[in-house]
């Protein structure tokens, strides 16, 4: 088993995540990874010593590879030819050799060798969790000087527990017994292109349901998928990731509740996530866990009722209409359509360069709650925004048919009251 820490706050995590694993007699069976910024041997020293064993390289191999660092990955049309799909593009500019990132690990190789000798010590592993080898700088700005790294350093020395993992591979918990027993049933109506619709119970251990189903879809008919619909009907609670990758064909309906990483990567096809129970008739309910829709480049998502945190987050082409998120919503959004009919959280569309959002805003707090860094947003009661009326109007008609949910029902009912408390959010162009 692996555990991450990643960019910007991975030394304290990972010092928080090696101490507690030993704490609680796990860290001999868990490999522990730190990433984020990591450029040299030293980085590679300093994580070490907090706890890590294995180190993610991101910015230095893409560098190497030949990327400028010109931030546009999320547009396809990098210059260099290394972060997009484009051919023409790739044919015309890219230069990388693969031998070059070799070098650079080689580099970094002898690096780790190098402080590794000074310091007296044979081999990596002898220095993972072993903070007694960092040392606090006491001469920094002021600023500086109050922070305590009395916890980060800490080094548990009562307890006989390894400080590294000690075994190469765990057996999988998880047996994906839903996921295989799905993808066995519906394989026939795949092959024979015929539009079926399943039935199935599922619970929170159930995790990637979906997954199988549009991998074997994507291998057979690929980024078109099934031209004759299959649909998945499920009744329960979701583990994380349902409805991942969702393949254009495959529709997905769950009445119940999902955890986080709803529709992750989807491509297309439709999600639809209700609850039929009498104690779930209410907007303020929430269905879907954080990051949903994270990465999605297509398909459409229907929540009847709220989300977590960082809904749509690297959306890039789904459309998704829920009733509530909490913060970070529409984050680093590239495209795709997001309407919330309900309050959201602090930070919406932080990072956000493309696609559009309505927001409800019943409170009249959205306006402090959005960072309009990178977007503006307008009322859509101004005389040119009749077509965005029709459109808004159409999307709570849609959500309604599909969750038959109570609170798309009553704005859509009294469409010319609620008009007037949302928001259009777009990408600012000046």
């Amino acid at each position: 088993m692996s555990c991450f820490c990643r960019q910007g706050t991975r030394f304290r995590r990972g010092a928080e995540a090696h101490q507690a694993l030993r704490e609680s007699g796990l860290r001999g069976k868990i490999r522990l990874q730190t990433d984020g910024g990591m450029k040299t041997g030293l980085d590679v020293i300093k994580a070490a010593a907090l706890g890590a064993e294995s180190f993610g390289f991101g910015t230095g191999p893409m560098i190497a590879m030949g990327c400028k660092y010109l931030r546009i990955c999320h547009l396809n049309n990098c210059a260099t030819g290394v972060a997009t799909q484009r051919k023409d593009i790739i044919n015309h500019h890219f230069i990388g050799e693969k031998e070059k990132v070799v070098n650079y690990f080689k580099f970094i190789a002898d690096d780790v060798r190098q402080h590794l000798s000074e310091m007296g010590v044979s081999k990596l592993e002898n220095i993972i969790g072993q903070t007694e080898y960092l040392k606090v700088i006491e001469d920094m700005e002021s600023q500086y000087k109050t922070i305590n790294l009395t916890d980060l350093l800490y080094k548990n020395k009562s307890i006989n527990e390894p400080y590294h993992c000690q075994v190469s591979h765990n057996n999988p918990w998880d047996k994906g017994v839903l996921a295989k027993k799905i993808l066995k049933e519906i394989k026939p109506s795949i092959k024979a292109n015929k539009s079926k619709s399943f039935n199935y119970k599922i619970i929170n251990t159930d995790r990637s349901v979906g997954a199988s189903a549009s991998g074997y879809i994507a291998d057979k008919f690929g980024e078109t998928g099934l031209k004759k619909p299959i649909t998945l009907n499920f009744k329960g609670s979701a583990g994380q990731s349902f409805g991942c990758w969702n393949a254009n064909g495959l529709n997905i309906v769950l009445d119940g509740d999902a955890n986080d990483y709803v529709g992750k990567g989807m491509n297309g096809g439709k999600i639809v996530i209700k609850n039929t129970s009498h104690y779930a008739q209410s907007s303020e309910t929430t269905l879907v866990g954080n990051t949903c829709l994270y990465g999605a480049t297509g398909g459409e998502i229907y929540v009847a009722g709220s989300a977590g945190e960082r809904f749509a987050v690297r959306n890039s082409g789904a459309q998704a209409t829920i009733e509530g998120a909490g913060d970070h919503c529409c984050e680093y959004m590239t495209g795709g359509q997001v309407t919330v009919l309900g309050p959201v959280g602090a930070n919406f569309g932080a990072g956000m360069t493309g696609g559009f959002a309505y927001v409800l805003d019943e409170d009249r707090t959205f306006f402090d709650k959005c960072n309009r860094g990178l977007v503006n947003i307008d009322r859509i009661i101004n005389e040119d925004m009749e077509s965005q009326r029709k459109h808004l109007k159409e999307i709570i008609l849609k959500h309604y048919q599909e969750t038959n949910s109570l609170r798309s029902k009553e704005i859509f009912d009294d469409f010319d009251k609620f008009e007037q408390l949302f928001w259009l959010v777009m990408v600012s162009y000046k």
